[in-house]
């Protein structure tokens, strides 16, 4: 199978990027990565490295989009960006999916451009994986900042989306599925969110109506639904919290006394699995669920690792033919989905 990845998408690209790619094809022989990218810069950074595997190549794009450029223009304009050529590989077939770390926002907007829609989605969403308690010790939030406003019949499809991902992907057996509100009541909540918990109580899903922001974490739930803004604050708070929180146990493991140093020691190994499991270069990236081909968006500050562990989840995703059963699930939901409900926000 081949992947491509977006070379030049990333803080730290192409240097974070050409590593991860070479890391992964080391684990992953059999499978080949495509660095969509300038050559001569790639050709840089595979020199520093003793060998480069037979199993990644090089396409030459000439631009990159940078972070700051306008999503929809920078896909019009910059035909020839690693991103743009990225995905006209997955349309053609010369890649099963793509990977980047770059403007996600030029993600959403290319995919759109290039792939299009899966028949009878209205918006894709950003998937983003969250650490749980309970259940699997997985939870799956969407959307993750696609969308910055949405319709209910979209928070709707997003449930039904996120549900397959979990079902197919996770290998969740029969995901439950959660409305972010401010409160469990079904009197809380917007008149989005409220229209959306009348139009999900008639699906098929395991629906378990509103849910708290605690409850992403505490394993109440596998799939959690909400809006691209409130979505992408979650998001970035969570990463936020995780950092602070590590950052306050260095600092006191520091101040403290040889005892408590020594326990810290002790301890070492329970914090390198804490770390684990909340660190996002562990997930490696963010499927963007509803296109017509596996798209996954790793963050912007991805280090080889999550370069590394975006590609493999690429490769998961391709493999449980996600696509296809996301198609199949969007159109059983068209008996209870009505296109277009209520009104945007």
């Amino acid at each position: 199978m081949r992947l491509a990845l977006d070379a030049m998408g990333g803080d730290h690209a192409p240097a974070a990027t050409v590593e991860g790619a070479l890391l992964f094809a080391k684990e992953e022989p059999e499978h080949e990565v495509v660095l969509v990218g300038d050559e001569e810069r790639l050709r840089a950074e595979l020199g520093k490295k003793r060998a480069r595997p037979a199993n990644v190549s090089l396409r030459h794009a000439s631009e990159v989009v940078a972070m700051d450029e306008s999503a929809t223009r920078s896909m019009r304009q910059k035909r020839d960006s690693s991103l743009k050529v990225s995905f006209e590989l997955v349309k053609a077939g010369e890649a099963a999916g793509l990977v980047s770390a770059g403007h996600s926002g030029a993600v959403m907007a290319g995919a759109l451009w290039v792939l299009g829609r899966i028949d009878g989605v209205e918006r894709p969403a950003f998937a983003a994986l969250f650490p749980a308690l309970r259940g699997e010790g997985r939870c799956v939030l969407l959307d993750a900042g696609a969308n910055v406003e949405a319709r209910p019949s979209q928070l709707a499809q997003f449930a039904v989306m996120g549900e397959a991902y979990a079902r197919r992907v996770l290998g969740v057996e029969k995901p439950r599925v959660g409305l972010l509100s401010n409160g469990e009541e079904e009197s809380k909540g917007t008149a989005l969110t409220r229209e959306a918990l009348a139009l999900l109580k008639r699906s098929h899903l395991d629906f378990r109506g509103y849910v708290e922001g605690k409850d992403i974490f505490s394993g109440e739930v596998e799939v959690v639904v909400t809006d691209g803004f409130t979505g992408n604050v979650v998001l970035k708070t969570s990463e936020g919290t995780a950092m602070a929180v590590a950052a306050l146990i260095r600092s006191a493991v520091e101040k403290a006394g040889v005892s408590e140093k020594l326990g810290a020691l002790l301890l070492g190994p329970t914090f390198a699995g804490l770390k684990k499991v909340v660190d996002y270069a562990e997930y490696g990236g963010a499927p963007l669920l509803g296109v017509d081909g596996v798209t996954i968006v790793a963050h912007g500050r991805s280090s080889s690792k999550a370069i590394k562990n975006a590609l493999g989840a690429a490769l998961h995703t391709v493999r449980a033919d996600l696509k296809e059963e996301l198609r199949a699930a969007v159109s059983r939901a068209k008996a209870w989905v009505p296109a277009r409900s209520g009104a945007r926000r």
